[in-house]
């Protein structure tokens, strides 16, 4: 008997024994996998093929996943899926959590990478489910980092905070030996997400910290163009460009030390950046001309295309139109073509109409702020659907972690039962005690019943809300337009081109509003929009629609309102906004607004002939027409000269020509002077 529990205790021994020894392998191919990819790849392989019959599932599970990263990186998918799948039985057979957590963290690490959104929605609520039953201190670690990531890339800045702080917190205390390099990735994560979330201080605090850490030994030296990158934009959006310069040129520094290309290229197309700014066109075309360098001898086409662009948009400073437009053009055309990020796409179409307005070619000014304008409504409408699913997911969490502990609760109760059973109690007794419990059971099951369907209600109602109302100015937004003309088409209105029943329409955008966030900062922009918001507010009346309509865009609806009256209306709107500086910590912003304006039904056509959304698009026509002859007003459309019908195809493209033909007859609303 003795000789049989020694065996079991040392064939007991020997397993932890290769489990430790296997962690402490996967933990060798970590250090190897960023100075010798391929060398690390044969590593892994080669653990692969040892006797893993007695190692422990974690480890197992650990190397199985991380064959799958190294497949992703190849681009293997067969491969990848193929060890996701084994891990996935090894979760089922073991009933593991941190299995189960570490194979979410790894998928969703996956999916995301490939911007597969659907797989990714799905699975960053099941992770974040997970992390509350794990323990591993890396699975727990890895999963907050991820999910962090994701939060991140999805613009859920809190949440992404809440996400790296449980990663730090997860290693904080920790003795392995790959603790601090961690700790160094996730404090420049969070301090990346407080510069966003205008948490200045906090920011600059954990990068100094961060710097000095990464200073102290060789092994962390690769950090450091990324801390010194972050702590140059953290001093840009304060305006402290000389600051901002200083730590521009350590980044570029020590990338070029560590022969870092791609960092070494974004420092410099950020130094080319800030000498634009400064409007020292020689020393900025030198920095981009060395990033494009660097973008060249890697074929990178994105920071290419970026490189490029800039030297196109120095050109046209310099007056050089002929060199400088066509070079911004076609460089948008290529970033379009290899999926640069609406972000950036966004910021070159403005650049590339302001080009084009300063060289006065004002067709292809409008033609690009049309493109502008239809990315920033696609960019609008994706964060509205992330911001409902990102609340759907959490209550589908909260829900789910409800489910958890109520069958947790369900096997006390049965725990609680067998053990009474066993009890030599009289029958009178057990009966009174089953019947208190039952009663007891009852009034909390109609409790929870009744507390979850009132958090049910709740969680709808802001569901409804969300869907017809802008989260940053609590306006009412596009959909909530398309219910209101959907009920009255269903309720059989069909109002006539009579003066009494007249509604009127002015869509208006905010002039040089990228100026704004660019000078002032995204913060500033914000602040922008929502004091705008208020003072558009006090001119509407009680059944008149007030609306965001896309990013810096607002559109008014007014119930029951002639032509004198929309026309005096609008010269109000535009005195709101111009007349008085939006004021933002301490400093004043001059704010102005271009419009189009009309009744509708317009001109006397029936809206089966013109609905609201061609009538909307005719207001849009008429915006862009202020757009380009100089902002700071506003055109309406009054009346049509020649039937719709033979003007339509042109009115859809082209105001311009029937104005100048006589066939649209319209009005001009001039803004305040500029301050």
């Amino acid at each position: 008997m003795q000789k049989l529990f020694f065996c079991s205790l040392l064939l007991l021994l020997a397993a932890t024994c290769r489990a430790a020894s296997l962690e402490q392998q996967l933990d060798q191919y970590l250090e190897m996998v960023s100075s010798n990819p391929p060398e690390a790849s044969a590593f892994l392989i080669e653990l692969e093929r040892q006797d893993l019959s007695s190692v422990a599932p974690t480890a197992k599970a650990r190397l199985w996943l991380y064959l799958a990263t190294d497949f992703a990186a190849k681009q293997a998918t067969e491969q990848t899926l193929h060890y996701f799948s084994q891990v996935a039985e090894l979760a089922d057979q073991t009933q593991n959590p941190d299995i189960r957590a570490d194979l979410l963290a790894h998928q969703l690490d996956y999916y995301w990478r490939l911007q597969q959104k659907e797989k990714t929605r799905a699975i960053t609520p099941e992770l974040a489910q997970a992390l509350h039953f794990a323990s591993n201190e890396r699975v727990v670690y890895l999963g907050h980092f991820t999910l962090g990531q994701v939060y991140e890339w999805a613009n859920r800045l809190e949440e992404a905070l809440q996400a790296y702080q449980k990663a730090y917190q997860s290693i904080e205390t920790s003795k392995h030996p790959r603790t601090k390099g961690r700790l160094l990735s996730v404090k420049l994560s969070i301090a990346r997400i407080n510069t966003s979330l205008a948490y200045q201080d906090k920011a600059l605090a954990l990068l100094n910290e961060g710097i000095d850490t990464a200073l102290t030994e060789q092994k962390y030296h690769e950090l450091l163009p990324d801390y010194y990158l972050a702590k140059g934009i953290l001093f840009i959006d304060q305006n402290l460009y000389p600051a901002a310069e200083q730590a521009y040129q350590q980044g570029l520094q020590w990338a070029e030390k560590l022969q870092n290309k791609p960092i070494a290229s974004l420092a410099l197309n950020n130094l080319g950046d800030l000498r634009m700014r400064q409007q020292r066109y020689a020393d900025a075309s030198e920095y981009f001309n060395k990033a494009l360098t660097f973008a060249n001898e890697m074929q990178d086409k994105g920071l290419q295309a970026t490189a490029s662009f800039n030297l196109g948009f120095i050109a046209v400073r310099q007056e050089d139109f002929a060199n400088g437009l066509p070079q911004m053009s076609k460089m948008v055309e290529q970033a379009a073509a290899t999926g640069l990020p609406d972000t950036d796409m966004l910021k070159m179409l403005a650049e590339l109409a302001d080009a084009y307005g300063m060289a006065g070619q004002h067709q292809e000014e409008s033609k690009y702020l049309r493109q502008h304008q239809q990315l920033s409504q696609q960019v609008f409408n994706k964060a509205r659907e992330e911001q409902i699913n990102a609340l759907q997911e959490s209550f589908a969490t909260v829900q789910k972690t409800r489910q958890i502990e109520d069958l947790q609760h369900q096997n006390q109760l049965k725990t609680a039962e067998l053990e009474q059973k066993k009890l030599q109690q009289s029958i009178i007794l057990l009966f009174g005690a089953v019947v208190l419990l039952g009663s007891v059971l009852l009034l909390l099951l109609y409790r929870k019943v009744r507390s979850t369907n009132q958090q049910l209600k709740q969680a709808n109602a802001q569901l409804a809300y969300n869907s017809l109302h802008d989260p940053l100015t609590g306006l009412l937004n596009r959909r909530s337009l398309q219910d209101y003309m959907q009920k009255k088409m269903q309720q059989g209105e069909r109002r006539q081109a009579t003066p009494a029943v007249t509604d009127g329409f002015i869509l208006l955008d905010i002039d040089h509003f990228k100026h704004i966030n660019d000078h002032y900062s995204h913060d500033a922009g914000d602040a922008v929009l929502v004091e705008l918001s208020r003072r558009l507010r006090t001119l509407t009346r009680q059944g008149d629609m007030l609306l965001r309509w896309g990013g810096e865009e607002f559109l008014i609806v007014l119930r029951g309102i002639n032509q004198s009256g929309l026309t005096n209306f609008t010269n109000r709107v535009l005195q709101a906004i111009g007349q008085t500086p939006v004021s933002y910590q301490q400093t004043q912003i001059p704010v102005y607004a271009s419009a189009g304006f009309l009744l509708y039904p317009f001109a006397g056509l029936p809206e089966q002939a013109l609905g609201w959304e061609k009538t909307l698009h005719l207001a849009d026509m008429a915006l862009y027409l202020s757009k380009v002859h100089g902002r700071n007003r506003a055109y309406g459309l009054i009346d049509l000269h020649r039937p719709y019908a033979e003007l339509q195809i042109q009115l859809e493209s082209d105001l311009s020509v029937a104005i100048e033909k006589g066939e649209l007859e319209i009005t001009l609303v001039l803004g305040p002077p500029h301050h």
